[in-house]
């Protein structure tokens, strides 16, 4: 009866969502736009605040002409149906991770391409170089998507229970994995044992050791308190946790000139916004993680490059799969952008 009552529940939310869409107003609301974002995430997520500060921002600046109606948790349905509703004009924004997007835009695959990024400064400065981002648009485009930017949680890491401290030491170690092709061949190329397991399950399986070891950004590594069941987080810097704030193309292409200008603009202010925050989190769940215990062991440079040298054969998957424009690229403003 629960489960019901919460279903018949979310479909009431669902159905008010559509209501307010695309500058229907009513007596008691004058905005000239009223629009609703989707997301699968909760309250205390970076996701969640980039879009609180974009609703803060552009109210504000609007003069009472927009209105942001935020959706948490997945009231608006699970994160494919977010993505359905928003490529298909039923809900205005959402916010996901690059890897919940490949589905839908394959070329957000290029984020994959492991321990492409040698520090956080450079993957900002990519995630803002405007002919990459440019080139991201015209394949979201196809799909009805409007990319307004992009922020990160900084990198995934790996836990483990074992000492790894170069390269090869990975080899033989139970580790799991999202079900993505290009990870599970990744961590297959470093020697590891890549298990494909649900995100609810991990903590159990490293509980239990049915598993050795897991990867992902710090904010999930505490939040989910896995640090508790290992000994060891390892920086491999492997892949960037890219967090995309994503717009309906059609509604962004139907508005006049001075409010895509000002959608634009407060989407940037809440970007950057939003990696301030990101810069917190992981120095405040480092902090945590050292007090508790777990040992944070920083790989050298040259042993993530090694990494990067043993998986090159992800990147050859990755270029068949979306072509080398894409790849090259962000390749390309990576070497522009490294620092001296």
């Amino acid at each position: 009866m629960k489960r019901i009552i919460k279903s018949i529940a979310a479909m009431c939310v669902a159905a008010l969502a559509l209501t307010g869409c695309k500058g229907n107003t009513t007596a008691e609301d004058s905005s000239a736009y009223t629009w609703n974002v989707a997301m699968n995430v909760s309250e205390s997520t970076l996701n969640y605040k980039m879009m609180e500060k974009f609703k803060e921002l552009i109210e504000e600046r609007s003069n009472g002409q927009v209105q942001v109606n935020l959706y948490a948790n997945g009231l608006l349905g699970n994160d494919t149906e977010q993505m359905q509703g928003l490529i298909e004009g039923s809900y205005d924004f959402s916010t996901t991770i690059t890897s919940g997007l490949t589905s839908f835009v394959p070329a957000y695959g290029v984020f994959d391409c492991p321990n492409a990024f040698p520090d956080l400064d450079t993957l900002r400065a990519v995630l803002d170089d405007e002919k990459f981002v440019e080139l991201l648009n015209q394949y979201s485009e196809t799909a009805n998507i409007k990319l307004m930017g992009m922020t990160d949680a900084g990198f995934r890491e790996t836990t483990s229970n074992v000492p790894v401290t170069t390269a090869d030491g990975f080899k033989g170690i139970k580790i799991r994995v999202i079900q993505n092709p290009y990870h599970i061949a990744y961590w297959q190329d470093l020697g590891a044992n890549a298990l494909a397991m649900d995100f609810s399950e991990v903590y159990v399986g490293l509980q239990q050791k049915t598993i050795d070891a897991q990867e992902n950004p710090y904010m999930n590594i505490v939040a989910n308190k896995f640090y508790e069941t290992q000994d060891y987080v390892i920086e491999t810097n492997h892949l960037a946790h890219v967090i995309v704030f994503l717009m309906n193309n059609q509604l962004y292409e139907s508005l006049p000139e001075d409010m895509q200008e000002l959608v634009d603009q407060c989407a940037y202010e809440a970007v950057l916004y939003t990696r301030g925050l990101a810069d917190e989190s992981i120095a405040s769940d480092k902090k945590i993680i050292v007090d508790s215990g777990t040992e944070i062991i920083e790989l050298p440079v040259e042993e993530r490059e090694k990494m990067k040298d043993m998986a090159s054969d992800v990147y050859d998957k990755i270029r068949a799969d979306i072509g080398d424009e894409l790849v090259d690229t962000m390749l390309g403003s990576i070497e522009a952008n490294k620092a001296e």
